[in-house]
């Protein structure tokens, strides 16, 4: 039967494209039907979680660590001297911190399209590789410019890793379960600056021809090319090919995230779903959130180690003195994260409370003076918890969105939104400032005011101008029955009248444009009633009488 619905799909015409699909949505529609008739169980659901964390979250985790340490290590490096060596100044190394988002920018949205077109657990994987190989060639700039061009290079190459990871989460977990693994994966950052500062520590007693600076892009950059070859192997990609799932467990994937109304995974980028992304309010809330909660992210990531160092601390204090902003990000995303998933319809609040302390942090900076250098030290590590709220604000994305092609229009949107905030953070911290770097506490204050005000408009966004025209009319009904269809992504969705005659004249109405089944022939069709009528009309699908 498996083989039937292949071989018939493949030549199945569409309304307005020619062909409706792929055998990867054969694939998608054959786990579909499996998932319809699948055993389950609480006991069942809760082993096949374990077995979708034991192999998904340490890899992933351990991967944006890499990512974290690796974007993070020129921080370390200016603390070792990599200003003095290179000769920058004024605001030279403000761009060294930029550029590297300005290459993540860049690349975003053919990223966002590669990740589409080809096997998402490869092109990870290689990504992975060849920024540890970008790394490493930092460790051999003589200027200036060449420190310029391997930022770019390092910032184009990362980029595939946070959509990457949000589409591996949306296919493989429910949206109860993705907050929480969110957070300990954005958490894990924090554990990269535990790590880093316990490496550079160490790297700064070792006695060796080349600067200690060089001598952490060469590690750190070996490590991450060892690690991405390692992806190659034991990375998985969508669950239809995920070779450590048996079939049963295959379905059963499936069957957990159809209720998330999300998709799963298609190749073909739809013009409609796009046009519906950038038409939809909470995408520009959110992106506005992005770029207000990554510009202080852009100038801390950069000057925590000068800040600190600015203070009295020696160099490799400083090293150590890192760590605990790293622990306090760790902590704040997880205890976030897992507030979220078990109190229902609590992220944006949690969000809007997850500013307290980073607003504490920041008036500490500000009014704290600069002898009582403990004092600043706790305010800094306590600004840190922001990362709990961007983090939710992913999760908010992923969770909200639905159709392969919206999702990936939506995170790279949000990824812009980080990538321009990081960009221009860098910029608010003068080195004439140092070490109270007003500007840049002042930047921060802006942004917390802009965040509070964007989430309290999220609260009660409309998601898409369907959902406008479905509100305006009071049919909340309708909303109900979208989600429950675009789970496939198949290119069918209900219209939302059971008219068959109406369904042609009203469908752009309310919002479902690329609608073709009415929702009585839709639920006949996923029954097997009709599938041989669907396939073999010679109208296809638009054969029924819809």
């Amino acid at each position: 039967m498996e083989d039937k619905i292949t071989d018939d799909l493949k030549h199945t015409q569409s309304i307005k494209e020619g062909t409706i699909n792929d055998a990867s949505t054969a694939e998608a529609l054959t786990l579909c039907r499996d998932a319809d008739g699948i055993e389950t169980s609480p006991e069942l659901d809760k082993a096949l979680r374990w077995k979708l964390d034991l192999r998904l979250m340490p890899l992933l985790c351990f991967t944006y660590a890499l990512q974290s340490i690796d974007k993070n290590t020129i921080s370390y490096a200016a603390v070792f001297g990599l200003r003095e060596d290179l000769n920058l100044k004024g605001d030279e190394f403000s761009w060294t911190g930029g550029i590297f988002y300005l290459g993540y920018l860049i690349w975003e949205f053919p990223t966002s399209m590669f990740l589409q077109r080809f096997p998402i657990n490869y092109f990870m994987s290689g990504t992975v590789i060849g920024w540890g190989a970008v790394l490493m060639a930092h460790g051999a700039v003589n200027s200036f410019t060449t420190l310029i061009v391997v930022r770019v290079l390092l910032g184009a190459l990362e980029a595939a890793i946070n959509p990457g990871t949000m589409l591996l989460f949306s296919m493989y977990y429910t949206r109860k379960e993705q907050p929480l693994r969110m957070g300990i994966w954005i958490g894990s950052a924090g554990m990269g600056y535990i790590i880093a500062g316990i490496a550079s520590f160490g790297i700064g007693h070792v006695k060796s021809a080349l600067p200690s600076w060089r001598v952490l892009f060469i590690i750190w950059g070996s490590i991450t090319v060892a690690w991405g070859v390692i992806l190659l192997f034991l990375l998985p990609g969508a669950p239809m090919r995920a070779k450590f799932l048996t079939a049963d467990e295959k379905a059963r994937v499936v069957a957990r995230v159809r209720g998330n109304g999300t998709g799963i995974e298609n190749k073909h980028f739809k013009m409609a779903q796009f046009w519906e992304a950038m038409l939809d309010l909470k995408t520009w809330l959110l992106f506005l959130f992005a770029l207000t909660s990554n510009s202080p992210n852009g100038g801390l990531s950069a000057f925590q180690g000068l800040i600190i160092k600015g203070a009295g601390f020696s160099t490799l204090d400083t090293t150590l003195y890192q760590m605990p902003s790293g622990a306090v990000q760790l902590v704040a995303c997880v205890l976030a994260c897992w507030g979220a998933s078990v109190i229902k319809n609590s992220r944006i609040p949690i969000m809007l409370l997850g500013l307290v302390p980073f607003l504490a942090g920041v008036l500490g900076l500000h009014f704290v003076p600069h002898s009582d250098a403990y004092a600043r030290l706790a305010c800094l590590w306590m600004s840190f918890t922001y990362t709990a709220t961007w983090t939710l604000s992913m999760s908010v994305s992923m969770a909200n969105t639905a159709g392969h092609t919206k999702k990936i229009t939506t995170n790279a949107l949000l990824l812009i939104g980080y990538c321009l905030g990081n960009f221009v953070g860098p910029f608010f911290f003068k080195s004439n400032q140092a070490p109270q770097y007003e500007l840049g506490v002042g930047m921060m204050f802006t942004c917390i005011a802009i965040q509070v005000a964007s989430l309290v408009a999220l609260l009660d966004a409309p998601s898409s101008p369907g959902q406008w025209r479905c509100r305006l009319a009071g049919s909340w009904s309708i909303l109900a029955l979208g989600a429950a269809l675009q789970q496939h992504d198949f290119d069918v969705f209900a219209a939302p009248v059971c008219s068959r005659n109406d369904v042609a004249t009203n469908r752009h109405w309310w919002g479902f444009p690329e609608a073709l089944l009415c929702q009585e022939c839709y639920v006949d069709w996923v029954s097997h009633t009709l599938l041989d009528d669907v396939v073999h009309e010679q109208g296809g699908i638009e054969g029924v009488a819809c």
